[in-house]
């Protein structure tokens, strides 16, 4: 019997008439600390708070002593819009990370051209925040780029040396995902190989059944040797899930089979009801989340919470996982390596690769999971050709090395299966 993945607890904020958040509580970050919850939210008091369209969107915080009742600080809202600034029309929702004794959160801020750009915001008692003067601290990408309209939802991991930031960008037909490195976690270059995490299909097109055909980052966070992410999509009705994703490093992702994930609304909800804005107190089994009431930009929006099984955020709980490892990728004829993908809990396993030129493909393996790599095997790949390669050794870890005889696009993929 498959072990049950979540399990709706109800509301546990929602937004308080004739307030600043008299409309929407949403985007909730929570953290437990000293036995004390937090959760820092965004709320708005009218219309949808989005590109100016009635009030902005602001960050407020709560506390809770079990994280299911919860009290507003009096003080609300504690961060609020800077005119002139990248924020000004307000924020969209971020990630938290103690950084020493402060807190640094990263937001979205709308701008006056109505494009998001990503910002960092410093506390150090959760109440008054002090923002970075050299913001937005990640902007929008070159025209014509997949994420020249807007950077927004970053979510940030502390790293051994560096940090890592998994964010969304949009662009023409474009909600994907892509990544970004910082020595010091203020100052940030994008992947080149952006995005890493795509989107399948295009949400408004009539033929699209996928549930992710538009995705954006939430909650990113270490567990065992993989990243995992909590991310939402849009499918072609306009109603959003929840689902998640696994990287061995935050370039290469799987997503889990069993998404989206159920059990988050009521049974006799209506479909039109979305959920949004994963958030996981790790250790805690507490699955936050914002629940919307209806389909409309400017619908209602409260916090809700879910217990789930933490045990069950392992890829190797999978029955199956294909990961992506490129996405039509510019190798040089010196040639380039992939992500390296823990194999062990998987039996079968088939790797993929096209090319839009000739090649030697090598894949390599690292047998005892001890970062001794040693080739498998090595072979020719012709142009525009599909070629595979079927493994059945126990091994920890594969990766691919490829050589083009060219410049070349390539496109890479390896599908496990128990």
């Amino acid at each position: 019997m498959e072990m049950v993945l979540c399990e709706r607890v109800g509301v546990v904020l929602q937004p308080t008439k004739g307030s600043w958040d008299a409309k929407g509580v949403a985007a909730p970050i929570v953290w437990c600390e000293d036995d004390v919850y937090f959760m820092l939210y965004q709320g708005w008091e009218k219309g949808s708070g989005l590109f100016g369209d009635g009030s902005p969107r602001m960050f407020g915080l709560a506390v809770s002593e079990d994280g299911i009742h919860w009290e507003k600080h009096p003080d609300n809202p504690v961060l609020i819009p800077t005119e002139g600034s990248f924020d000004e029309l307000g924020f969209e929702v971020g990630s938290l990370l103690m950084v020493g004794d402060e807190y640094w959160l990263y937001y979205s801020g709308f701008g006056a051209d109505r494009k998001l750009r990503i910002g960092l915001a410093i506390s150090k008692d959760k109440k008054e925040w002090h923002k970075l003067d050299s913001n937005p601290v990640v902007d929008v990408g070159e025209k014509e780029c997949w994420d020249e309209n807007g950077v927004a939802f970053p979510s940030v991991i502390k790293m051994r040396r560096e940090f890592l930031m998994l964010y969304g960008g949009y662009g023409e037909r474009s909600m994907q995902i892509g990544g970004a490195i910082s020595g010091d976690g203020k100052n940030w270059a994008k992947f080149e190989e952006n995005p890493v995490f795509t989107q399948r299909g295009w949400h408004e097109d009539t033929q699209c059944t996928f549930w992710d055909a538009g995705i954006e980052a939430h909650h990113a966070f270490i567990h065992g040797d993989h990243i995992v992410m909590l991310y939402e999509g849009i499918g072609r009705q306009g109603r959003y899930s929840i689902g998640i994703a696994y990287s061995p490093d935050g370039i290469a992702w799987a997503r889990s089979p069993r998404n989206p994930l159920a059990g988050l609304t009521q049974t006799a909800v209506k479909q039109d009801m979305s959920v949004v804005h994963p958030w996981l107190v790790k250790g805690k089994g507490l699955l936050y989340y914002s629940e919307v009431m209806g389909a409309s930009a400017d619908a209602t929006h409260r916090i809700c919470l879910a217990k789930i099984n933490e045990e069950e955020l392992e890829p190797s709980r999978e029955r199956a996982l294909v990961y992506s490892l490129w996405q039509k990728r510019l190798v040089e004829p010196n040639g380039a390596v992939t992500s390296a993908i823990y194999t062990l809990a998987f039996s079968q396993k088939t790797i993929w690769l096209w090319s839009s030129t000739d090649g030697v493909v090598t894949v390599e393996a690292d047998v005892a999971g001890d970062d001794s790599w040693h080739e498998l095997s090595e072979m020719d790949v012709k142009a525009n050709s599909l070629w595979h390669s079927h493994i059945v050794d126990q091994i920890t870890r594969l990766r691919l090395r490829f050589r083009p005889r060219g410049s070349a696009f390539v496109s890479a993929w390896l599908a496990m299966s128990k």
